[in-house]
């Protein structure tokens, strides 16, 4: 991993924003000045950190041109495209502001997203974690396509039924963290997966998560005279296969449960189905069996709810044991950041 020349002010920062690219040569110089007129109109100090994750095409050059002209922006990267998950856990890691916002670099989701959401950890100090939605009252999406609008909807209902109904927008980058709480998570996800991790693991450890509305954006731009599409690099199809599945496999104690009781309440009407029959002197072998058949089911979906509801504990002592691990190991981290910056800075 590499860190642009430019390092950030002696003081520590009262806000990091950390925003990762990938091949974004045509807008990133456009983006990263933007953001930092925006950044500029906070008060307090901050960072940027824009985090360059593996791109080809040039644009980790021009993010350090403009990072050298500014001491609060920071550029890391790495050779090789990692995913996003990647490159939002490295930027997290070296992030030294008491408040850790991260979200796109073209300000996607407004100009004035930071101030939102460093406004909302603000006036809820109990925050651990602000989630930016565009499902709320007063948010939503322009300029983004239909479809993609309703698969965001769907896929988040999904989420929510089968993970947690902590929050509307799940999939979301355009949050704000207390640094220490972000910074604790045993994270592992490579990928955009990583957002989904982050959310069941802070409610794994109880940390208090709140929503502001926001409206998310794909902005287009004009530069040299040619106009430059959004450019989206998500393959919807494997998103949707893996978000479902991390969804359906992080929690599946709430869904098994709600089977079990299906079962069960189908199973009871069978039953009372059956005796009425026999009261009648009809047929009522059918429906005894049917009924027997789902009681069966509805014991056995409950007793798997148990295991998984063990299996979650175990998970979330594992958990416990990796948060304490990282915990252990941060203060080594950090300063090593800081002896290479120092260095550099001498040099």
């Amino acid at each position: 991993m590499t860190d642009a020349a430019a390092t950030g002010t002696e003081m520590s920062p009262d806000v990091s924003v950390v925003c990762p690219f990938y091949n974004e040569a045509q807008i990133i110089e456009h983006a990263v000045r933007k953001m930092i007129e925006q950044l500029s109109r906070l008060p307090g100090r901050w960072e940027l950190i824009v985090v360059n994750d593996g791109s080809t095409d040039g644009s980790d050059a021009i993010a350090r041109r403009v990072a050298a002209e500014s001491p609060r922006v920071r550029v890391l990267g790495y050779p090789r495209n990692r995913g996003r998950g990647y490159a939002l856990r490295t930027g997290i890691a070296a992030a030294r502001g008491d408040i850790v916002v991260t979200t796109e670099i073209d300000l996607s989701w407004g100009d004035t997203i930071v101030a939102d959401l460093v406004g909302a950890m603000q006036r809820w100090p109990d925050a651990d974690l602000v989630v930016a939605s565009p499902n709320l009252p007063g948010g939503g999406y322009k300029n983004v396509p239909a479809k993609r609008v309703w698969l965001s909807r769907l896929g988040n209902r999904v989420i929510r039924f089968c993970m947690s109904n902590a929050v509307t927008m799940n999939t979301g980058m355009t949050r704000a963290y207390r640094r220490d709480v972000i910074q604790s998570l045993p994270l592992s996800e490579d990928d955009k997966e990583v957002h989904l991790e982050i959310l069941l693991k802070a409610l794994a450890f109880g940390y208090r998560i709140y929503e502001i509305p926001a409206v998310l954006e794909w902005k287009d731009y004009r530069l040299h005279g040619a106009r430059v599409e959004r450019k989206s690099s998500s393959r919807v199809n494997r998103l949707i296969v893996s978000h479902s599945l991390f969804s359906i496999f992080a929690n599946p104690v709430r869904y098994v449960w709600v089977m079990s009781l299906a079962s069960f309440i189908l199973g009871a009407f069978f039953f009372a189905e059956a005796v009425v029959f026999l009261y009648l002197r009809m047929v009522s072998a059918y429906a005894a069996l049917l009924s027997f058949s789902l009681f069966i089911v509805a014991i056995v979906l409950f007793v798997l709810g148990v295991v998984l509801k063990q299996g979650s504990i175990i998970q979330r002592e594992l958990w416990t044991l990796q948060r304490y691990q990282t915990d252990r190991l941060r203060p080594a981290a950090n300063a090593g950041i800081e002896g290479s910056t120092a260095d550099r800075q001498r040099r």
